[in-house]
């Protein structure tokens, strides 16, 4: 796997969650590690997580059924805020999941809690491919139309 992020700190999903739950409806709310790191934990994604971790099913993906196991403090490159992102393993591979909007917001979905769901990222990558087609489709219809009125 290619390293996108710089990782500081492996963390266990029981430490998070109480974190994200405290803050759930804080508009963007961090907490400080014990090595003097903040990270968010009140975003829509961080919310996603914490509701999977209290369901019955788990931390797991909502397609292929790869559970979350760890969170890692991490930085994307240049960047100086800190950040946590969900991993999973498949066959020794980290595989970093996402919150998926269930309707995609290219096709008219809304940015909120009802609308997301975890999905590991090399699901989240199919899925997309599946809604570029079809917004390219209504696109090109769109104008079809427009050009029929005119």
């Amino acid at each position: 796997m290619t390293q996108r992020y710089l990782r500081f700190e492996v963390v266990p999903i029981d430490e998070i969650l109480p974190d994200v739950k405290a803050h759930w409806n804080e508009g963007r709310a961090r907490v400080q590690r014990p090595d003097g790191r903040w990270v968010g934990v009140s975003s829509l994604r961080m919310r996603t997580f914490a509701r999977a971790g209290t369901s019955a099913a788990g931390m797991k993906c909502v397609c292929c059924g790869l559970e979350g196991t760890f969170f890692a403090v991490e930085q994307s490159p240049g960047q100086e805020s800190f950040h946590l992102n969900l991993y999973g393993m498949r066959d020794g591979e980290e595989i970093l999941f996402t919150h998926d909007h269930i309707k995609a917001r290219a096709l008219g979905g809304a940015d909120n809690l009802s609308n997301s769901q975890l999905m590991c990222s090399p699901c989240n990558a199919q899925k997309a491919k599946g809604e570029g087609k079809e917004v390219a489709r209504l696109r090109k219809l769109k104008e079809k139309n427009a050009e029929a009125n005119d």
